[in-house]
């Protein structure tokens, strides 16, 4: 069940960090204007809260709430990123990154052990997913940019402990979804300092969007409805298996986003640019094996 959703939500999630690559540089230039647009989405989650938001031990819902805005604080240094790299580069080396940086903090942290046959599959899914990822890591240290690197390390290592926080939450609280709710206050409650900087307070008027056409507006609707629906998904799957093999399926992420950034670049030529390089066809072959060999492990 848990893989269903994790899928799912990798997917939705390959066409968010797709578009926000555009709107980073077409139409919110500021990165900590779109973590806020991001975490602040959370509010609209408020209205169930009399229905759904239930206490717990306060380690529980401390870590709940923690996961959530640590989640914003990610998306700050991600868009950073994003804004300095390519989208198909940036999100594979994060993402490679955090199975390994969450495997790591739900040893120590949550106790998790796998057996053989698990510990081979999050192998092979971390593995393929580092494959996917090897020339983006190779194009970083060719260039001597390790400053980039270290801020992908940085933040996947944020991601990672958004994602063991949540699910510390999970186990505390009889609520699954109370913990989802109390992460989206903490992203609401991490997103309002950042109003404070001019630069956001500037691009909340949506100008670039009302001037970029029809197409435009209904990509970052149809994008931010994604981006408030995949944390849901994922959070479902978390709540059902564990955050570390969730994120380990992230691989196939990597491979939605490669053909999602084909198709845009012909429908979006303008914003969207991604080319059909043989080698890079042959090594996002050599790792799709790897990720479904790993997943028929875990299903």
């Amino acid at each position: 069940m848990w893989l269903v959703f994790a899928l799912f939500g990798h997917l939705m999630n390959a066409f968010v960090f797709l578009t926000d690559k555009a709107f980073v540089e077409k139409i919110f230039p500021s990165p900590k204007a779109l973590a806020f647009i991001s975490g602040a989405s959370g509010i609209f989650t408020f209205a169930l809260f009399p229905w759904f938001l239930t206490g717990g031990p306060s380690d529980a819902v401390f870590a709940s709430i923690f996961s959530g805005a640590i989640t914003v604080v990610a998306l700050v240094f991600f868009f950073t990123a994003v804004g300095r790299d390519e989208i198909s580069r940036v999100v594979p080396a994060t993402g490679s990154l955090t199975p390994i940086s969450t495997f790591l903090l739900s040893y120590f942290l949550l106790g998790e052990r796998f057996d053989v046959e698990m510990l081979v599959a999050f192998s092979l899914l971390a593995f393929g997913g580092i494959v996917i990822a090897f020339r983006s890591f190779w194009s970083l240290f060719r260039k001597k940019d390790f400053s980039l690197f270290g801020l992908e390390l940085f933040v996947a290592f944020l991601f990672a402990v958004g994602f063991v926080t949540q699910k510390y939450g999970f186990n505390g609280l009889e609520s699954d979804f109370s913990s989802f709710l109390w992460a989206r206050a903490g992203g609401v409650l991490a997103a309002l300092p950042l109003l404070f900087y001019s630069d956001v307070r500037a691009r909340l008027n949506f100008s670039e969007i009302r001037s970029g056409g029809a197409k435009k507006g209904i990509l970052y609707a149809v994008s931010r409805i994604f981006a408030g629906i995949s944390p849901l998904v994922i959070t479902v799957a978390i709540s059902f298996g564990s955050a570390t093999l969730v994120n380990a399926t992230q691989g196939v992420q990597y491979v939605f986003l490669y053909l999602l950034a084909i198709l845009f670049s012909r429908r979006f030529p303008d914003i969207f640019k991604e080319g059909l390089d043989r080698g890079v066809v042959f090594q996002k072959s050599i790792a799709l094996v790897l990720i479904v060999i790993g997943l028929i492990l875990v299903s």
